[in-house]
């Protein structure tokens, strides 16, 4: 007997036969089949990794239940609880002022393009490129705290930067006070993002390239190479200063260690003068008439230093009495 079929025209009986066959094996494994397929959306939706470097915040209904902050293979209820990771340790890069595609560099006037503390020429007036490098610290506060955390950071880092800029002349951003300024642009970003708890610390600020208004841009350029030139002068000077200073006091030093031992000298022989001349009282006191003699051969010695002898003449005889010989000492 045979019938119509979708496959053609075939003997029914043998297609009801193979039917049942196949409906009656898909009876028997359909459980199984279903059973490992719910074990693997079990599996897949209670287990998770986290790696070096990442956080889980792990919310129930919604609601924040706890951290996950160790690597390692983790659990959470399936259909109850979600796992949202977060790295935390990469750093992040935001630019400002500009964007790069394939090593290409594009302009963004909007951005770019600030208004100084300096309300001169080209009404101050600077173009500058910006670069800010963070990374998540509080992974919660970063997803759930703002709602676009990136723009608002954005957001919050373009005031900053126009904040700081404004309160300050057109130099100091083309010269050497650029650096300070990325000090305190970071350090008040950083407050702005601690009282909006966007959960983001700023590891770095970086000014890329400024420069000043077209007009005056000859101008400037002039006036940074000054700058400079005084800033290498200054370090000349410095050096020389820091060369000669210690040469000036060690002469210093040895001229009051020389004038230190000329006055000692000079006071030991007055009190080696004075000390001879107290002896010599005390003899002229006790023997006059010797010390007079003694005192006038001195005399003669000194004066007369060429005279070798003296002679003495007895005034009553007139005779040579004595020959005193003045080349050697007196005694």
């Amino acid at each position: 007997m045979s019938g119509s079929t979708p496959f053609g025209t075939k003997n029914k009986d043998m297609w009801d036969a193979q039917y049942e066959k196949y409906r009656t094996r898909f009876r028997k494994f359909a459980p199984i089949v279903i059973i490992i397929i719910v074990l693997i959306i079990f599996v897949s939706s209670s287990v998770y990794t986290l790696n070096n470097g990442e956080e889980a915040v792990i919310t129930r209904f919604g609601e924040h239940v706890r951290t996950e902050t160790t690597p390692g293979l983790k659990l959470k209820i399936p259909f109850v609880e979600s796992a949202y990771k977060v790295n935390i340790a990469q750093v992040r890069r935001m630019e400002f002022g500009s964007y790069e595609i394939d090593g290409i560099y594009y302009d963004i006037p909007g951005e770019a393009i600030m208004l100084t503390g300096e309300l001169g020429a080209s009404n101050g007036l600077v173009s500058a490129d910006w670069v800010i490098q963070y990374r998540i610290s509080n992974s919660y506060n970063y997803l759930f705290k703002v709602d676009d955390p990136e723009s608002t950071l954005h957001s919050v880092t373009q005031a900053a930067y126009r904040r700081v800029t404004a309160s300050r002349p057109l130099n100091d951003i083309l010269t050497d006070k650029k650096f300070d300024m990325q000090r305190e642009i970071l350090a008040d970003l950083q407050e702005i993002c601690n009282k909006y708890e966007i959960g983001i610390e700023i590891t770095a600020v970086q000014l890329q390239d400024a420069s000043p208004p077209g007009e005056v841009r000859e101008a400037f350029l002039d006036v940074t190479m000054a700058l400079e030139d005084r800033i290498a002068r200054t370090n000349e000077a410095d050096r020389y200063r820091n060369e000669r200073e210690p040469l000036a006091r060690g002469e210093a030093a040895a001229a009051v260690n020389e004038a230190e031992a000329y006055k000692e000298r000079r006071v030991n022989e007055a009190m080696g003068a004075t000390a001879r001349y107290a002896a010599i009282e005390s003899e002229y006191i006790n023997h006059p008439a010797i010390m007079r003699t003694r005192l006038y051969l001195e005399m003669i010695k000194e004066v007369l230093p060429n005279i070798d002898k003296i002679y003495f003449i007895d005034q009553s005889s007139g005779s040579l009495l004595e020959v005193l010989n003045l080349g050697g000492p007196l005694s």
